[in-house]
C-alpha cells in the first residue's frame, strides 16, 4: 500500500495536476479535437483529454490518448512533449502494475532527459523506476535509481541556492530598479520549485528507508526514514507523516528500541485516524500488535489485533461491495453492449438485402472489421478491470496469512508460559512438602532425616531459584533492558568460576569435571553473559549424564578465534531433538537421568546472548554416547 500511495503522490505533484474536470469538459474537448485543424491543435486538446481520463480513474483511456499524443508528436517534432508522453505512460502502466510496459516507457524518458541535460525530469523518472524496480522485487536496481535521484536533488538546492546570491547581487548593484518585487518574483519562483523537489524527496527517502530496512540496514533506514519525516512536517503533509511514522516504529523495533517504536507507531496511528487513512490505521495496527508481543504485553498486543482484525473485515467487505457493483455495472454495460451488437446485425441484415447486389462483399468485410475492434475494445477494458480484482485478492491472501503468523506466535508464547508455570509449581511442591513434614514432626524424626529433608529443600530452592533466573534474564533480553559490555575476558578464570557454581550438583552424581584448554586465552566477551552460557550448558550436561559419567570443557584456538566446548559422556540426543533445540515452539519439557525438570529456556537464553555477540552455539550428539554444545568467541591479541 505504501509504494502505491508514494507513487499516486508522485504523479499528483508533477506533471499530471491541477485537471479536476468533469464528464460535460470531457464531451466538450472531444468535440473541439473533432474541429481541431492540425496536428499540433490536436495534440494539445488529446493532452488535456489524457489528464482529465487519469484524474476521473479511467487508465485505459488515458492510455490511448498519450498513445495518440506521441504519434502527432513525432509529427509536429515536439520532442520535449514526446519524452514527456512517454514519461506519464510510465507513470500510469507502474499504476495499473503493468510493469514490463512501465519500464519500457520510463527508459525511453529517461534517456532523452538525459542527453537534453532536464535533470528535474530525469530525477522525477528515475523515482518511477526505483518504484517499478523494487515492486518486481530488484532491490538493488531500486536503490540505484533512488540514489540518483536524491543526488540529483541535492545538486539542484544547491544551484538554487547560488542564483539567489547571484540576485541578490544584482539588486545591491542596481539600485535604479525595484528590488522588492524584484525579490518577490524570485522567492515566488524559487518557492514553488522547492515545493516539489521536497514533495520529491519525500518520496525518495521513505523508499530508500523501506530498502534499507529490508536490508537489514537499520541505521540507513532510520537516517533516510528521519529525513522524510522532518520534511513532511516541514512541508505539513500530514499523510506521508502518517506513513513514515509507521514505518520508522518498525525500524526501532528490529534495532530493539521497543517503547521508541511502541510510541512512534502509536502517533502514526493517531495521525491516521484523524486523516482516515485506512490502510495506514491497518499497518498501524499490526506494528502495535507486534511490538506489544515484544514488550511482554500480550493482553495490548490482542486488543490492536483485535482492532486489525474488524478493521479487515470492514475493508474486505466494502471492496467486495464495489467489486459487486462494477461486476453488475460490466453486466449492465455487457447487455446493453449485447443489445447494441444485435441491433448492429439486423441494420447488416437490412443493407445486405438492400445491397446485395452493389458492393455486398466490400460492406459485410467493413462491418466485421468494425465489430472485431469494437470486441478487442471491450475486451482491453475487461482485462485491466479483471487485473486489477486479481491483485486484491493477492493483498488479502498476504493479510491473512500474516494475521496467521501473529496467532501462532501469541499460542507458541501462551503454551511457553504455561509449561513454565507447570515447572516452577513441581519443586515448590516438594520445598513446602518437606519444609511442613520437618516441622510438624521436627522432635519425632532423626538427624539423619532432618539433614535429607534440608538437602531436599536445597535442591528444590536451587532449582526454583535457577530456573526464575533464566526467566528474568530472557524477559529482560526479549524486552531489551539488558546492557551489552564486552571487555576482556580471561577464558580460564570464567570456566573456574563456572564449574565451582555446578560442583555441588555433579558430587551428587558422582560425575567428574574435567578442563582442557590453554590458561592464558583472553577473549573478548560480556564476562556476565558468558558466566550465564557456561553455567547453563554445564547444568545441562550434568542433568543428562548418567551417574559416574564426566563432563569437559575445552578450547581450541585457532586464526584469531576461540573454540569453546562443553562435552559430555551422557545419553545423547537423536536428530529430532536436536532439530527442536534452541526454538521456543519446540518440546520444550524434557528430564534428566535423575529425572531432573527442564523447559529449555537456559539454551534459548544461551543462543541469544551467543547471537549478541555475533556468535552461534551448534550442538553435536550420538544417542547413547554424549553430546557436544560449541561456540566461538573473539581472542584478544597479547
Amino acid at each position: 500500500m505504501m509504494g502505491l500511495l508514494l507513487l499516486a503522490g508522485l504523479l499528483t505533484s508533477f506533471s499530471l495536476t491541477g485537471f479536476a474536470m468533469a464528464g460535460q469538459e470531457s464531451d466538450s474537448l472531444r468535440i473541439v479535437l473533432e474541429k481541431a485543424e492540425g496536428p499540433v491543435q490536436q495534440a494539445a486538446i488529446i493532452k488535456q483529454l489524457s489528464r482529465l481520463a487519469l484524474s476521473e480513474g479511467d487508465y485505459p483511456v488515458a492510455i490511448e490518448y498519450l498513445n495518440r499524443e506521441l504519434e502527432l508528436r513525432v509529427v509536429t517534432g515536439d520532442s520535449v512533449s514526446w519524452a514527456n508522453a512517454h514519461y506519464n505512460l510510465g507513470m500510469i502502466f507502474s499504476m495499473i502494475r503493468s510493469f514490463d510496459k512501465a519500464i519500457h516507457h520510463s527508459l525511453i524518458a529517461l534517456e532523452y532527459f538525459d542527453r537534453s541535460r532536464l535533470y528535474n525530469e530525469v530525477a522525477n523518472t528515475c523515482i518511477n523506476l526505483g518504484f517499478v524496480y523494487n515492486e518486481t522485487r530488484n532491490p538493488d536496481l531500486a536503490y540505484s535509481y533512488y540514489e540518483r535521484a536524491l543526488h540529483i536533488f541535492n545538486e539542484l538546492s544547491s544551484k538554487q541556492g547560488l542564483e539567489a546570491s547571484y540576485l541578490n547581487l544584482g539588486i545591491l548593484s542596481d539600485k535604479s530598479i525595484d528590488q522588492g518585487k524584484e525579490r518577490q518574483k524570485f522567492d515566488e519562483a524559487q518557492g514553488g520549485v522547492r515545493k516539489a523537489n521536497n514533495a520529491s524527496l519525500i518520496v525518495i527517502y521513505t523508499s530508500l528507508g523501506k530498502l534499507n530496512l529490508n536490508k537489514n540496514d537499520l541505521i540507513q533506514a532510520e537516517n533516510y526514514l528521519k529525513q522524510a519525516l522532518d520534511l513532511a512536517i516541514q512541508m505539513g503533509d500530514q499523510q506521508y507523516e502518517a506513513v513514515i511514522k509507521v514505518s520508522l516504529a518498525s525500524v526501532y523495533f528490529t534495532s530493539g528500541r521497543r517503547p521508541d517504536a511502541y510510541r512512534l507507531a502509536e502517533s502514526g496511528l493517531e495521525l491516521a485516524k484523524s486523516l482516515k487513512i485506512r490502510n495506514v490505521i491497518l499497518e498501524a495496527y499490526a506494528e502495535l500488535a507486534k511490538i506489544s508481543m515484544g514488550l511482554n504485553q500480550p493482553v495490548l498486543a490482542y486488543s490492536f489485533l483485535d482492532q486489525y482484525s474488524k478493521l479487515k473485515d470492514s475493508i474486505y467487505d466494502e471492496q467486495q461491495s464495489y467489486l459487486l457493483s462494477q461486476a453488475q455495472a460490466r453486466f449492465e454495460v455487457g447487455r446493453k453492449e449485447l443489445d447494441s451488437e444485435r441491433l448492429l446485425r439486423e441494420n447488416l441484415e437490412q443493407a445486405l438485402k438492400l445491397e446485395r447486389n452493389k458492393k455486398s462483399k466490400v460492406a459485410l468485410i467493413g462491418v466485421v472489421i468494425f465489430i472485431v475492434i469494437l470486441l478487442a475494445f471491450f475486451f482491453k477494458r475487461y482485462y485491466f478491470k479483471t487485473k486489477a480484482v486479481d491483485n486484491l485478492e493477492d493483498k488479502n491472501r498476504l493479510i491473512e496469512t500474516q494475521k496467521a503468523e501473529l496467532e501462532q506466535l501469541i499460542q507458541t508464547k501462551d503454551r511457553f508460559l504455561s509449561i513454565i508455570a507447570h515447572d516452577l509449581k513441581n519443586p515448590f511442591t516438594s520445598l513446602l512438602g518437606f519444609a511442613d513434614l520437618a516441622y510438624n514432626e521436627f522432635d519425632d524424626i532423626t538427624d539423619a532425616e532432618k539433614r535429607s529433608y534440608l538437602g531436599i529443600i536445597r535442591q528444590s530452592s536451587q532449582h526454583i531459584y535457577s530456573l526464575l533466573d533464566n526467566l528474568l534474564t530472557w524477559s529482560r533480553a526479549q524486552s531489551g533492558r539488558i546492557d551489552f559490555k564486552p571487555e576482556p575476558v580471561d577464558l580460564s578464570e570464567i570456566v573456574e568460576t563456572s564449574i565451582d557454581v555446578v560442583r555441588s550438583m555433579a558430587d551428587n552424581k558422582q560425575i567428574s569435571l574435567y578442563t582442557d584448554f590453554t590458561k592464558d586465552v583472553i577473549v573478548k566477551a560480556d564476562k556476565n553473559m558468558l558466566f550465564t552460557v557456561l553455567r547453563n550448558l554445564l547444568s545441562n550436561a550434568i542433568k543428562f549424564t548418567q551417574n559416574g559419567g564426566s563432563v569437559t570443557v575445552s578450547c581450541n584456538c585457532s586464526g584469531g578465534k576461540a573454540v569453546v566446548s562443553v562435552t559430555d559422556t551422557g545419553i545423547g540426543m537423536n536428530e529430532d531433538e536436536l532439530s527442536r533445540l534452541f526454538r521456543i515452539d519446540g518440546n520444550l519439557k524434557t528430564s534428566g537421568t535423575n529425572n531432573e525438570t527442564g523447559t529449555g529456556l537456559g539454551l534459548i537464553l544461551c543462543q541469544e546472548f551467543m547471537n549478541i555477540h555475533k556468535s552461534k552455539i551448534q550442538a553435536r550428539s550420538t544417542p547413547g554416547k554424549g553430546s557436544t554444545f560449541s561456540f566461538t568467541l573473539e581472542i584478544i591479541p597479547k
